[in-house]
């Protein structure tokens, strides 16, 4: 577990203690939780402990009533809890990812241009949205909820229901609320933006995100909101030519333009339109210079271009930025064993494999490098590992068949080889297929070996 699952999974445990109403505990540890985050957050919980207090001391002295008291209480577990969602949501976001962005919600509708959220609001909402906005999530609450008492049909208030528990990190409710106002006005666009966007980011449901963002699109087609989380959800389901097409609507439009176009780098790199990710990614760098998945797909282009010294130079600054990509790590390895650097290339697919030890492709290379290095009998457990991993990979039998055939066991060779083209056209496999085969023949084969020559 990674210093950052162990913080987010901690983050969990005190949810479940707020819960619970045991507020003070809660306060307590996410105050001794935070400056081991790194996140700038230290204030807000200190202000919240300090309400905490005051509201406690002012209960001891019979200053409030009972009712007061429970609203403030209230209040600072709200808080409290918009706090923790705050910062796992940053932490989530220092998380290595083939997606460098978040999703976003839309918790401004008068800002958006869509139809779906008017303005024309009776009073208790219009009440209810300004203490949401001003952090008095008890008070919101009871706001949305009383008039959702005498006007059971109103979306309008489910929909807000559904932001404030958005808001508090209360993912269940939220999903449960807008999909209630959706029951009433399927056309809200925005309900099913952040509801899609609950599904992509905290419950990792992309397909489900996708059609949620596809639906508000035909909804509103203008929500550019729901177009650009449409590409995110596209490229965690690996669908890379649906999200270029969105996020290449999204730059017609002027929509988040540098973080686009580092996006739409990834996208054109993994469909192999290396030249024009490279483009994209260089306006998104000027934007974020330090944003480790660019300079890694940046320095992925320069590899396939065969540039393998300057994609060395790019890969090193992108694993400084981020040393947990062990992907790119396993392509600057690659650009080291065509620079034949063979002992750097060693130490970059032996540390892939430490990373990930499920990664066939690091098992592949790094039996690659120690067959180079003439250490057949390491590079034949190495790729055994691969073909485990993953029994398609095809260039793993061939080099298992060119091991075979330099140690003269020529039958062997032929199987692998045979195995090889069975799965894929590999050259190699090919070429020691035909030298295992004439071997055979020039040697009498199987009755020659039986009765001898």
């Amino acid at each position: 577990m990674t210093d950052t699952e162990a913080l987010l999974k901690a983050f969990q445990t005190i949810r479940a203690r707020i819960a619970e109403s045991e507020i003070e505990e809660a306060l307590r540890d996410v105050s001794e939780l935070i400056p081991q985050t790194g996140l700038d957050l230290d204030d807000e919980v200190l202000a919240l402990r300090q309400q905490f207090s005051h509201v406690q001391k002012q209960i001891r002295l019979n200053l409030i009533e009972n009712s007061e008291y429970s609203r403030i209480l209230s209040n600072i577990s709200y808080s409290l809890l918009r706090l923790i969602t705050d910062a796992c949501k940053q932490l989530h976001q220092q998380q290595p990812s083939a997606v460098p962005s978040a999703g976003i919600s839309v918790t401004d509708p008068e800002a958006q241009a869509t139809p779906t959220i008017s303005a024309d609001l009776p009073p208790i909402l219009q009440e209810g949205l300004a203490k949401m906005n001003q952090g008095d999530y008890g008070s919101a609450l009871q706001h949305f909820s009383l008039f959702l008492q005498t006007h059971p049909r109103s979306w309008h208030a489910m929909h807000y229901l559904g932001s404030l528990h958005e808001t508090l990190g209360l993912w269940e409710e939220a999903i449960h609320w807008y999909s209630e106002a959706l029951k009433v006005n399927p056309a809200d666009a925005i309900a099913l933006n952040n509801r899609g966007n609950i599904r992509m980011e905290q419950l990792g449901e992309y397909e489900k995100a996708y059609k949620d963002f596809s639906t508000a699109l035909v909804a509103d087609p203008t929500l550019l909101t729901a177009r650009y989380n449409r590409a995110l959800a596209a490229m965690n389901l690996s669908q890379y030519e649906p999200a270029i097409a969105d996020l290449s609507a999204c730059l017609e439009q002027g929509f988040m333009a540098d973080t686009v176009h580092g996006l739409r780098g990834i996208c054109l790199a993994a469909t192999g339109r290396h030249g024009e990710a490279a483009e994209d990614l260089k306006i998104a760098l000027r934007a974020d210079p330090d944003n480790a998945t660019y300079w890694a797909t940046y320095g992925l282009c320069e590899y396939e271009y065969g540039l393998y010294q300057q994609a060395v130079e790019t890969l090193n600054h992108a694993l400084t930025l981020n040393p947990q990509q062990p992907e790119m790590q396993n392509v600057r390895g690659m650009a080291y064993f065509f620079l034949e650097n063979y002992a750097a290339a060693q130490t970059d697919f032996e540390a892939v494999v430490r990373q990930k030890p499920d990664y066939a492709h690091g098992w592949y290379f790094l039996g690659l490098c120690r067959k180079i290095q003439n250490a057949s009998a390491e590079a034949v457990q190495y790729l055994s590992e691969a073909m485990r991993l993953d029994p398609t990979l095809a260039e793993a039998y061939a080099v298992m068949g060119v091991i075979a055939y330099e140690n003269n066991r020529i039958e062997e060779a032929i199987r692998w080889c045979e195995q090889a083209l069975a799965l894929r056209e590999v050259p190699v496999a090919q070429e020691y297929l035909q030298k295992a085969q004439q071997a055979l023949r020039a040697n009498g084969g199987f009755w020659n070996k039986l009765f001898g020559a």
